[in-house]
């Protein structure tokens, strides 16, 4: 450990031998790989038209707008060593045996040309350089250089080249068989007659210092300067310590200044005359010191491409960061300048610096702190009584005498210290403590202590008039007075008005005022009610502004501290413009503890929460930053190839190149000002013409969404400011969102066609109802007329069919008695054929009784044929026939039907059928059919059966009787 310990030491102190650095930093930005996501080493920087940053990466071209940061990976995945950029913003790049350039497509979207395919010899490896000559690219590989131009590539072969450069017109570059040239007619001709360089000598940049000279830089061999023909090495005992550092590379900061790059000692700033003028390693806050590259943007901001990360050194801001402890940041708390000395106190002591002897920006004084013996701990308060400085410090009061604190009174901590009168010397002192005021005597040129107000702890300590005031941020105010024995008397302020907050109340002197500060506003004392009242003067300065912190300076500006925010109330003659300092928001020290130190308008110190911050204001009101706002990204998150526009050149008025379908009407935009190093201070209004009634409200969001846009045709437009008076142009972007498929011209024609059909069919069919209307009016007249003749055809009809009725009654009484006497004629002619029978039988009986009589045997033969003739007249098949014939038509066919519906009955039983149906006896049946009684039964019987009348209830008759019914 002890030996680490060592080492650091030695490396410290190793860097701070080179020479004093300036005792103002640079604010400096740490971007680390974790914040650009791309690789850990850059190359080289550049810069666009626009602002746009850009990085040479292992990773590829990397990108950044003060917002977004975006890589662009080259083809073969390589790293990007090299980049340089036209006037055109074509983006040039050189990697592992590749070149090419970027240029945007019709999306606004970067995309890559690569140029390897015009190369014929591939025998390069990585390409370092890129140097833009009016139409010449020149690429500078070890073992070539390419020249593109007019679309060919030309190579140029050499054992070694080393460097190329380019200053004052003239592409420069230095080999091992030529040493340096110059390209002049599509040749490297030597550029140096007088001089030579060093063996050894490798080469890194040349920087035009106007008079005909340009500066080389090496690696190792130091600076040389050119002038004309002759070379000569250009030596400092600064410039040596600088060569043995390792060179990479060399800006020109101003007429006077230049920054180099090296490999152990970061970034060291010299004059021309090659004299020190500041050194930024990791002391300093850089991430290394091994620094690739660096670049000066527009802005005069200082860009570091490192080996590990990338640097923003806002070089030419007119803030400083001043860090007295060496290594440590710790809080700020109080400061003071005092016969050229300056004094920092901080939470774990106090600082001391010598300042030079004259009046101007002392951030820029070279020098180192040192720790004031016996100050360790906690320093609330510096300041001068009788020109004395005292100490306020967490274990007592300190005397500061050659650069030692001398202890005054440790019984208390002490907050701050005041003369009480206003007289030079005063002759008593006051100070407060963390339980009152103490009373110091001043003669023969000490202090003593004399008296103390015990009553609360008292940071804050106003004279007015003959009293003095001490008030606690949430306990009130204390009002110290004399008694007639001189000794202090301490009485509560009544706080009848209600003015006092619950926390955060303050006193201050201000432009001839005692002020009260709290959260209900702030109050000035009025000697004639004796009392505070609103300050009507306040009010006018700050409108409503809360105040937390005070203090005037010289020039009657008031400067103050709002929510964490610095501002500066600048007087105009018996006016006052507020204007706020954004670096420094929520940086400060608060919560009771700001101060600021207005020493002139060159130097002002306020209490950081990391050391001190130095506000050179007269260069700072001047300073004005040209603020450009550009739009980086417009997508549409709900489509997979959701890129509208790329953020790079478009169109001179950037419309998009082609209209948004109505289901993609949600977009999100990505929008950044260009001011590096100052983004939280960036605020950003919105405004969509076609959608938004008016700007958003200023915010620091760098992004807008705007969901379910109907159709139509937009503007975006963006605008950012960093205060009230530094405001960006507009920046716009047009787009137009489509209707929906449903409300497309070709729909709307359709629309229109259908209309014209629809309207065209309901014409037809009012057509078509009117002339069905009026058909059915005719139709109901027509059927109330037919009603009417049919009305009067049914009373016709009913009175015919009364008469009809009547005549049918009558011919029914007709038929029936005609059917009766059909019936009666059949059963006569049935009976007759009966009696007929039964007469002839009872003949053939007689006949054939006498036939047999011996005594009538003789005539047997007569008697014979009279018996065949009887039995002619027996057979009654003719009669039967005749008989079915008429017995059908009587009863409606009887005989056919019962046929029909019963086919398996036999004639006899048909017979037997109509015999019954005429309610024939059994006998008379049996005659008929020449039958016995007995048989007549037995056929009844078999009928029933066929007929499907087995119950003996059903009447044979009655059933029959239904056939024809």
């Amino acid at each position: 450990m002890r030996s680490l310990f060592l080492l650091i030491t030695v490396l410290y102190f190793g860097s701070i031998a080179y020479a004093q650095n300036t005792i103002g930093i640079p604010n400096i930005t740490n971007f680390f790989k974790q914040d650009y996501k791309a690789g850990r080493q850059n190359w080289d920087i550049a810069q666009d038209s626009r602002g746009i940053m850009y990085f040479a990466n292992n990773n590829g071209l990397l990108t950044f707008d003060g917002s977004f940061w975006r890589t662009y990976p080259i083809p073969n995945a390589t790293i990007v060593r090299s980049l340089a950029i036209d006037k055109n913003d074509r983006i040039y790049i050189g990697g592992q045996q590749e070149i090419g350039y970027f240029t945007p497509n019709e999306r606004g979207e970067l995309v890559y040309t690569s140029l390897r395919p015009l190369i014929k010899d591939s025998d390069y490896a990585d390409v370092w350089t890129i140097q833009i000559a009016e139409d010449h690219i020149f690429f500078h590989a070890h073992r070539k250089i390419f020249d593109y131009h007019n679309r060919t590539v030309k190579a140029f072969n050499s054992t070694f080249w080393s460097f190329l450069g380019y200053s004052h017109n003239e592409v420069l570059a230095y080999n091992y068989e030529n040493g340096l040239v110059y390209y002049k007619e599509g040749q490297w001709v030597p550029r140096v007659k007088t001089g030579t360089f060093p063996n050894g000598t490798l080469l890194k940049s040349v920087i035009d210092l106007g008079h005909d000279s340009l500066l080389l830089t090496s690696v190792s061999k130091g600076l040389f300067i050119l002038k004309g023909d002759v070379v000569t090495p250009f030596e400092t005992p600064d410039i040596k310590e600088l060569a043995a550092r390792n060179i990479f590379g060399a800006r020109l900061l101003s007429h006077n200044t230049i920054a180099f790059n090296t490999n152990l000692g970061g970034c060291i700033i010299m004059d021309k005359n090659g004299k020190f003028i500041q050194q930024l390693t990791r002391n300093e806050g850089i991430q290394t010191n091994n620094v690739q590259n660096l670049f000066l943007d527009k802005d005069q901001n200082l860009w570091l491409a490192l080996d590990n990360g990338i640097d923003l050194v806002s070089y030419n801001n007119a803030i400083k960061n001043i860090f007295p402890e060496p290594i440590d940041r710790n809080s700020g708390y109080t400061s003071l300048v005092h016969n050229n000395t300056l004094y920092l106190g901080v939470a774990t002591g106090l600082y001391t610096t010598s300042l030079p002897g004259n009046d101007g920006d002392i951030s820029y004084a070279k020098s180192s702190f040192s720790l004031v013996e016996n100050t360790k701990g906690q320093v609330w308060n510096i300041s001068e009584v009788n020109g004395e400085v005292l100490m306020g410090h967490n274990l007592g009061a300190y005397l500061i005498k050659d650069n030692k604190a001398v202890l005054l009174d440790n019984k208390n901590g002490f907050w701050g210290f005041l003369p009480l009168h206003d007289s030079f010397p005063s002759s008593v002192m006051i100070a407060g403590t963390y339980n009152g005021i103490n009373f110091y005597n001043y003669a023969n040129g000490g202090f003593t202590r004399m008296l103390e107000a015990r009553f609360e702890s008292a940071r804050y300590i106003v004279k007015h008039k003959n009293l003095i005031w001490a008030i606690h941020p949430y306990k009130g105010i204390y009002i110290v007075s004399y008694d007639g024995m001189n000794k202090p008397v301490v009485t509560n302020y009544n706080d009848k008005k209600k003015l006092l907050s619950q926390n955060h109340n303050h006193l201050y002197n201000v432009a001839g005022r005692m002020v009260l500060a709290t959260d209900n506003g702030v109050f000035e004392f009025d000697d004639a009610i004796n009392d505070f009242k609103p300050s009507d003067f306040f009010k006018k300065v700050f409108d409503g502004i809360k105040v937390e912190y005070l203090k005037e300076d010289k020039a009657g500006n008031i400067w103050f501290v709002s929510n964490k925010r610095v501002g500066v109330a600048e007087r105009r003659d018996e006016n006052y413009r507020v204007m706020y300092i954004p670096e420094l928001d929520d940086k400060i020290t608060v919560n009771g503890f700001e101060n600021i130190n207005i020493i002139d308008s060159n130097n002002v110190l306020i209490a950081a929460e990391r050391g001190f911050f130095h506000i050179n204001y007269a260069r700072y009101k001047k300073s004005k930053y040209h603020l450009v706002t550009l739009i980086r990204n417009v997508q549409v998150p709900a489509r997979k190839e959701g890129l509208i526009f790329g953020g790079y050149a478009l169109s001179a008025n950037n419309t998009a190149r082609e209209s948004i379908e109505y289901a993609y009407n949600s977009l999100h935009f990505e929008c950044s000002a260009i001011i590096y190093g100052q983004q939280h201070t960036i605020a950003y209004s919105y405004y969509l013409k076609g959608f938004d009634k008016g700007w958003s409200d200023w915010s620091q969001k760098t992004e807008k969404d705007y969901t379910n846009l109907p159709p139509g045709k937009y503007i975006f437009q963006v605008k950012s400011r960093t205060n009230v008076e530094n405001e960006s142009p507009v920046a716009s972007f047009s787009f137009t969102i489509l209707p929906p498929w449903y409300r497309s011209w070709w729909a709307y024609t359709l629309y229109a066609i259908s209309l014209f059909a629809l309207l065209y069919w309901f014409y037809k069919r009012q057509q078509q109802k009117y002339r069905k209307r009026e058909a059915q009016k005719l139709l109901q007249q027509e059927q109330r007329y037919a009603g009417e003749q049919k009305q009067l055809q049914m009373m016709h009809e009913l009175q015919m069919g009364k008469r009809e009725k009547e005549i049918i009654e009558l011919k029914n009484e007709k038929l029936q008695a005609d059917i009766e006497n059909k019936n009666s004629q059949l059963a006569s002619a049935a009976m007759n054929l009966v009696r007929k029978m039964e007469i002839f039988s009872k003949i053939k009986d007689d006949l054939n009784a006498f036939k047999n009589n011996e005594e009538t045997k003789a005539g047997s033969r007569e008697f014979q044929k009279i018996i065949r003739l009887i039995d002619s007249e027996l057979d009654v098949t003719q009669e039967w026939e005749q008989f079915t014939e008429h017995f059908d038509q009587v009863h409606s066919n009887f005989l056919k039907k019962l046929k029909e519906q019963w086919p398996d009955l036999t004639a006899t039983e048909l017979k037997m059928a109509a015999y019954l149906r005429l309610n024939l006896t059994s006998k008379e049946i049996a005659h008929l059919m020449s039958i016995s009684i007995r048989g007549v039964e037995t056929g009844r019987y078999r009928l029933r059966k066929k007929l499907g009348l087995t119950s003996n209830e059903a009447s044979l008759y009655d059933f029959l009787i239904s056939i024809t019914g």
